[in-house]
């Protein structure tokens, strides 16, 4: 991850600040290709020694902390590879240090070709694989089937919110940056005649990088697996 990332505010001295990674796998077929996005969540933590009368003024004080997101990879594979030259891809990215420290989870969309590659990524040995099916409607979180379902409108809308209030850090330098900010210009909503509701990008455009950025949060917010300690502010 050598992508520079803006400085984050001062700590809170009352709080540890963990940091969590997740992965997240938008799957391409023959027209677009499979998007891969690696981010970062910086959030407080209730320091384990904490005297037990402030632990409640803490946990409200917490509300009013947002988390903070940093994108630190944003990769497309060649059109046309092979899902196991993907599946490949993949586990060079899980090996490099700065990720594999994490140990992250990697949230692949389930959808269309999505139940094939799957079983293409385990026979591949791709470690931590979480499937993600993206609906129009209906209730995020686990699907009582080992996966989860979300509406993808939730998930674009999580990504935009985060633009819009800073929470997601995400350097101009880093290859696709334009591309991903083009997509989020290009993403709309729209209604048919009886009200219903569809969303993607604008007609030629894409939203592959989108959805591997949205992947990735939704894993990161669905699921506390966050190594406690002090948090080195400002470094990259």
């Amino acid at each position: 991850m050598n992508a520079t990332a803006a400085p984050l505010p001062a700590q809170d001295p009352r709080f540890h600040y963990g940091s969590t990674v997740a992965v997240g796998v938008d799957l391409g077929q023959s027209h677009d290709p499979t998007s891969i996005a690696v981010i970062e969540k910086v959030a407080p933590e209730i320091p384990a020694d904490t005297h037990p009368p402030k632990v409640e003024a803490l946990r409200f004080a917490m509300r009013s902390i947002r988390p903070k997101y940093r994108l630190r990879l944003l990769e497309q594979a060649p059109l046309g590879e092979s899902y196991i030259l993907q599946a490949h891809r993949l586990k060079r990215i899980l090996a490099r240090a700065q990720i594999a420290e994490h140990d992250p989870l990697v949230w692949v969309d389930y959808t269309g070709v999505g139940r094939a590659v799957m079983d293409i990524f385990k026979q591949e040995r791709v470690p931590n694989l979480r499937p993600v099916t993206i609906t129009f409607n209906g209730q995020e979180g686990p699907d009582g089937r080992g996966g989860h379902s979300v509406p993808k409108i939730n998930l674009v809308s999580r990504v935009q919110a985060a633009m819009h209030t800073g929470c997601l850090a995400m350097p101009d330098t880093l290859p696709l940056a334009k591309t991903f900010r083009r997509e989020l210009l290009d993403f709309r909503v729209s209604y048919s005649a009886v009200g219903n509701a569809t969303f993607g990008a604008r007609e030629g455009a894409h939203d592959d990088l989108i959805l591997a950025v949205a992947l990735a949060m939704y894993g990161l917010d669905s699921n506390r697996r966050v190594i406690v300690e002090p948090f080195p502010w400002g470094k990259v």
